[in-house]
């Protein structure tokens, strides 16, 4: 449980030295803290996050709690992801800190060291975004490792632009740089969001703007995984 406000000063530095692309009418942070964890008692869990929400240093953070679950991963671990949101890295440094002097904080810690073991931690910056996170219920999520990112910005961008214009983007999208907790599998994060799974899947037959965007990028990116998640909370 230790492991969870481990979001040190150094990283803390880093993300507010590097640039950002996000479009201004997003809704998609500028930053977030994603803590992956596994649990064989999500009711336990929930209530333990329910009952921190309640609490006035939750009400009074800069931060946007999101739980996630891991519906479709293919062999990996963890069953659950908690996204913190915050529109700047002071956001998240004030949040860090609050917590650890946050009683409500604490007695939630106890619940899920019981009930769940976190798996990995990652800090993450957005690059591009569009839409309005808030309206969806289920995603796409695509683990990636990129070589060149300007051109992989780029060229997903124009990607995404063909995507709006065509309507076949029925909800929110963006890339992520991992900027805490990368390897060389994974610097990069992309996702496409619905307002439902069945929304979601619709649009799952690819488009000849994805097509010719995949042969672009294909010397300078690598998936290593394409997982389908679901939103169970915002707090």
């Amino acid at each position: 449980m230790r492991n969870f406000f481990k979001v040190t000063l150094t990283s803390t530095a880093l993300l507010l030295g590097s640039a950002s692309v996000v479009a201004e009418s997003a809704t998609v942070p500028e930053f977030g803290a994603i803590f992956q964890m596994k649990t064989a008692d999500q009711a336990s869990v929930a209530a333990a996050f329910v009952q921190f929400a309640q609490s006035e240093c939750r009400q009074q953070a800069p931060t946007a709690i999101r739980i996630m679950a891991e519906t479709f991963n293919g062999t990996e671990e963890p069953t659950h992801s908690i996204i913190w949101n915050f529109p700047d890295a002071s956001a998240m440094e004030a949040t860090f800190q609050a917590l650890g002097q946050c009683r409500a904080w604490a007695d939630a810690g106890r619940v899920l060291s019981q009930h769940a073991e976190f798996t990995s931690q990652q800090l993450v910056k957005t690059l591009v975004t569009g839409g309005d996170y808030t309206k969806d219920s289920a995603y796409v999520v695509w683990q990636l490792s990129i070589a060149d990112e300007a051109a992989y910005v780029a060229a997903y961008k124009n990607l995404m632009a063909s995507q709006e214009s065509n309507g076949i983007v029925s909800g929110a999208y963006g890339l992520w740089r991992v900027q805490g907790g990368a390897n060389s599998e994974v610097t990069h994060i992309a996702f496409a969001g619905a307002p439902s799974l069945a929304a979601l899947l619709n649009n799952s037959n690819p488009s000849p703007a994805f097509v010719d965007f995949q042969k672009k990028v294909a010397g300078i990116r690598k998936v290593h995984r394409m997982n389908v998640n679901r939103v169970l909370a915002d707090l």
